[in-house]
């Protein structure tokens, strides 16, 4: 009695178990912990991670790259693809292109800093209120706008003359 009669259930059968087995197979030593999560590092540490363009966090942290990633059919196989990039004040941006083979473990990037980089220090605000400082460098359109809305204020009465002339110096000064 021939069990394998067919060659199509030959094949079949060499596919099951080719199948059973892919499964069993180990990628090696890596760093990667049991829930599929890998952390991401740099040096200095600090730097904001994007996969694809999309924000991840500030460095040191953890991801499932199956989360950030796309997935996609790499000639017979269906792998992770993507961009994978550091960026620091200061420094320049760091950036690789990701796969399967590289999102199985720790990632660690050197940035290349300058040494003499210094944040920007945070000033005060310039006197008088938020909403002003935001506007006080107003396109030509906003600065006739803003004008002629004093005028109105003015002509109505809801604005004293002081007031206008204070409004109206202030205005045609930033220009």
């Amino acid at each position: 009695m021939k069990i394998f009669h067919s060659p199509g259930i030959k094949w079949l059968g060499l596919l099951a178990a080719a199948t059973a087995l892919s499964g069993c197979a180990d990628t090696g030593d890596n760093s990667e912990s049991q829930d599929g999560r890998i952390k991401i590092t740099s040096e200095p540490a600090g730097a904001l991670a994007y996969a694809d363009g999309a924000e991840l966090g500030t460095t040191p942290l953890q991801i499932a790259p199956g989360n950030h990633f796309r997935s996609d059919f790499v000639g017979f196989s269906y792998r992770y693809i993507g961009k994978l990039t550091l960026k620091k004040a200061g420094c320049e941006s760091w950036s690789t292109e990701v796969n399967d083979a590289i999102l199985s473990k720790d990632i660690h990037a050197r940035l290349k800093c300058d040494p003499s980089y210094q944040l920007p220090s945070r000033s005060a605000p310039p006197a008088g209120n938020a909403a002003e400082s935001i506007s006080d460098s107003p396109s030509r359109d906003q600065t006739i706008e803003r004008l002629e809305r004093i005028e109105a204020l003015h002509k109505k009465g809801l604005i004293s003359d002081e007031e206008y002339k204070q409004l109206r110096a202030r205005i045609i000064e930033k220009l």
